[in-house]
C-alpha cells in the first residue's frame, strides 16, 4: 500500500510539473502575441507620422537636424562655449553632468538591460542614414537633448526654451527617420529632464564634492 501511495504521489507531482510548464509557456506565448500587438501598432504610427510630414526636403532637414545630436555634439558644444564665455558660471558644469548621467543610465544601464530592437529590424526600411549599432529604448539623442535643456531651462528660461523647442526637433527626427518608437522617445524626454533637474540638484548642493571638483579642475589645468 506504502509503495503504491508513494507511486501515485510523483505522479500527482509529474503531473502538476507539467501542467505549471504549460501554464508558463502559454502565458509566455500570450505575452509574445501582445508584445506583437504592440510593436505592430507602434510601426504603424511611425509611418502614420512619416507619410504626413514626407518630402524630399523633408528628409534632408530631418537627416541634418539629427546628426547635431550624434554623441550629443550640439549639446557638448554649447556646454562648453557656455564655459569659455563665463568659466564662473555653473551652467556649462551642470550641462556636462547631465549628459554624463545620461550616458551612463540611458546608454549604458537602461539599453543593455531592456534590448529592444529598431523599428528596422521588424519591417524593412530604407534608412537615410547610418544603420544604428546599439540597442533602441531609450533614446539617447532624446534623452541628452531633454536633459540639457532642462539645465539650460533651469538657469536662463529664456535659452531653455528655445532649447527645448529644438530638442523637440531633435526627438521628432528620431522618429521620422524611423530608428526608434514612439515609446523609446517619449520615456526618453521624462528621462531627460528627470536628470536635467537631479543635475542641477547635484552642481547646486555639491553632492559628492562634484562642484569644488570641477572649480578645482579648472582653476588648476
Amino acid at each position: 500500500m506504502k509503495i503504491k501511495y508513494r507511486g501515485t504521489i510523483t505522479i500527482m507531482k509529474r503531473v502538476i510539473i507539467e501542467q505549471s510548464q504549460q501554464i508558463v509557456k502559454q502565458a509566455q506565448r500570450e505575452g509574445n502575441k501582445q508584445m506583437s500587438r504592440f510593436c505592430a501598432f507602434e510601426i504603424r504610427n511611425l509611418d502614420r507620422l512619416h507619410d504626413l510630414l514626407y518630402s524630399p526636403l523633408m528628409d534632408k532637414f530631418m537627416v541634418t537636424v539629427t546628426s547635431t545630436g550624434n554623441l550629443g555634439c550640439i549639446w557638448i558644444f554649447t556646454a562648453l562655449m557656455l564655459l569659455i564665455s563665463n568659466p564662473d558660471h555653473q551652467i556649462g558644469y551642470t550641462m556636462l553632468i547631465a549628459l554624463l548621467l545620461g550616458i551612463a543610465v540611458g546608454n549604458l544601464l537602461i539599453k543593455n538591460t531592456v534590448k529592444r530592437s529598431r523599428p528596422f529590424f521588424h519591417k524593412n526600411y530604407k534608412l537615410l542614414i547610418k544603420q544604428p549599432w546599439d540597442y533602441s529604448f531609450p533614446s539617447g539623442h532624446t534623452l541628452a537633448s531633454f536633459s540639457a535643456a532642462t539645465v539650460l531651462f533651469y538657469m536662463n528660461p529664456w535659452m531653455g526654451f528655445v532649447a527645448y523647442i529644438y530638442a523637440a526637433i531633435i526627438a521628432l527626427s528620431r522618429l521620422y527617420l524611423r530608428v526608434h518608437f514612439f515609446t523609446d522617445v517619449f520615456f526618453s524626454m521624462l528621462l531627460g529632464i528627470g536628470l536635467g533637474v537631479f543635475s542641477v540638484y547635484i552642481y547646486t548642493n555639491n553632492i559628492l564634492g562634484i562642484a569644488e571638483f570641477l572649480r578645482y579642475l579648472r582653476w588648476n589645468y
